[in-house]
């Protein structure tokens, strides 16, 4: 069990990539079986319908959220189990960097972020990897004049790893066709000039 319980440890202080954690989590039955002890409550938690183990398993560790949710989970199971250890915040300013370098209009799926966002140079101070995250953004969701004001969650649509050009939006007001009012979101596929329009109501 100790070999188990030190990979943990290993995990959440980052002596270990989130990708030998993931390997071991596929081939260690000693660490399935700490991971899945049902003598272990979970009721109240996010965990309460599952166990850690199943809940480390279906994680994406290539992605911010995923290594963020996976570092959580190990860090509450050792607390539940009375283990100390020291914890690192690796995982935590990763993710809030993408929070804080992305704009308001664009809401991008964690793997776009990390294929096409991030930086590749993991050396680079905070202050670099965000104006590089900002120019990247720049780069790659361009509009006409100015940015979607979406009345919903951003939408921005993305074909074949591309974000669509936004050309701009129309207001529906008391249509005929519609039963509320809303807006339609026009954007151009830059290769093929094809349009494409997202419709979102109040």
């Amino acid at each position: 069990m100790a070999d188990g319980i030190q990979i943990l440890k290993d995990f959440v202080g980052n002596t270990i990539s989130e990708k030998d954690f993931e390997q071991q989590l596929y081939t260690n039955p000693d660490l399935e079986k700490i991971l899945s002890d049902t003598s272990i409550t979970w009721q109240g938690t996010y965990l309460q319908d599952t166990n850690p183990f199943l809940y480390l398993a279906e994680q994406d560790y290539k992605s911010s959220i995923g290594k963020l949710n996976a570092h959580g989970t190990v860090k509450l199971f050792l607390s539940k189990i009375g283990v100390e250890f020291t914890s690192s915040t690796q995982y935590s300013d990763e993710y809030n960097l993408i929070l804080s370098t992305s704009p308001k209009y664009i809401d991008a799926e964690p793997d776009f972020i990390e294929k096409y966002i991030l930086p590749e140079d993991k050396t680079l101070s905070k202050t670099d990897q965000k104006l590089y995250m900002k120019q990247r953004y720049a780069e790659l969701f361009k509009y006409q004049t100015k940015p979607p004001q979406w009345i919903q969650n951003p939408n921005w649509p993305i074909k074949n790893n591309k974000p669509l050009f936004f050309l701009g939006q129309i207001a529906i007001k008391n249509g005929d066709i519609f039963h509320d009012n809303g807006g339609v979101y026009l954007f151009a596929d830059p290769e093929t000039g094809a349009i494409e329009t997202v419709k979102q109501f109040y």
